[in-house]
């Protein structure tokens, strides 16, 4: 029997101990159940087996559906129902850790070796696998990790001053943290999340990648996304919103989607110089009367 958890918080980008550069990689999707959507540049998709999913990329799985993705070094995970990700797309000509921001949901990571240069950022805490199986979870007020076998470092938002150092938890240790309050280790995890397993997570993950890892699939267009489509990322915490403004500013040319950004301002603010550039023009100084250089008056003598 394996063991998930289900849970999510408040979020702050800190980092785990960095891992060796590696070159750009890319999961292919395996194994699809149910309907999940594709997000690329300012496109919604629908996804499907064999298709390759890329930094910047990010996958919605429906409340019916169930996604999993493999690398070719062998490592995969699972995405369970309602689960959604986004796939940050590092500067360019940088290669190293690939970082994963999950805002909801739930996923099994499997055939994780030593050395693997991926992360997982939730709201309530960074995971940097170490090796193994491990199983994170996020969703309204906590998150929690079980660690199926292995290790897996967890590093919490930092509260008044530095960071705590990273948690190392081992094979058989259950993580939980809800916000603002400090992660608790368990020797097992509760029944009550045992309870709300996907059938998928109770074993070890299917190998398909044999299948797809020569024939890429293309993901089939849907639509430009709307504003309530990527509502979610565009109100993420600004180190992963504020990257996204690029890629989302050529929908401004759609009057509903301009209409929703400034209608919701105070959750992005860093869009008013875009939508309202006059009110950052430099201002000309007024003149009148009151401006005019002195004149030195001359007469008769």
């Amino acid at each position: 029997m394996r063991f998930l958890v289900w849970g999510g918080c408040a979020l702050a980008l800190f980092a785990c101990p960095p891992c060796a550069p590696a070159a750009e990689r890319v999961a292919i999707v395996t194994l699809l159940e149910g309907p999940a959507t594709l997000v690329r540049g300012v496109t919604r998709y629908a996804l499907a087996e064999g298709v390759r999913f890329r930094p910047g990329d990010i996958i919605e799985v429906s409340d019916k559906g169930l996604a999993e993705m493999e690398f070719s070094e062998g490592a995969a995970f699972a995405m369970a129902p309602g689960t959604r990700m986004l796939a940050i797309e590092q500067p360019r000509g940088k290669s190293g850790t690939v970082d994963y921001y999950v805002t909801r949901g739930a996923l099994k990571l499997s055939r994780v070796k030593p050395g693997e240069n991926m992360r997982f950022l939730t709201p309530a805490f960074t995971l940097q696998p170490g090796e193994g199986t491990i199983v994170l979870a996020v969703g309204g007020a906590e998150g929690s990790v079980f660690v199926e076998g292995g290790e897996v470092l967890i590093a919490e938002p930092p509260a008044k001053g530095a960071a705590a150092p990273p948690l190392r938890l081992k094979t058989g240790e259950f993580y939980t943290r809800k916000v603002d309050q400090k992660g608790v280790v368990a020797t097992r995890p509760s029944q009550s999340f045992i309870a709300g397993l996907p059938k998928i997570f109770l074993d070890p993950l299917p190998s398909r990648l044999a299948r797809y890892k020569d024939r890429e699939v293309q993901a089939k267009r849907v639509e430009d996304v709307s504003y309530a489509d990527v509502e979610e990322w565009l109100k993420a915490p600004a180190d992963i919103r504020r990257p996204l403004m690029p890629r989302f500013r050529p929908r401004l040319s759609d009057p509903a989607f301009r209409s929703a950004l400034v209608a919701n301002l105070k959750s992005h603010p860093e869009w008013d110089p875009i939508l309202f550039p006059e009110k950052y023009k430099p201002k000309v100084p007024a003149t009148g009367a009151g401006n005019t250089a002195p004149t030195t008056a001359t007469g008769n003598r």
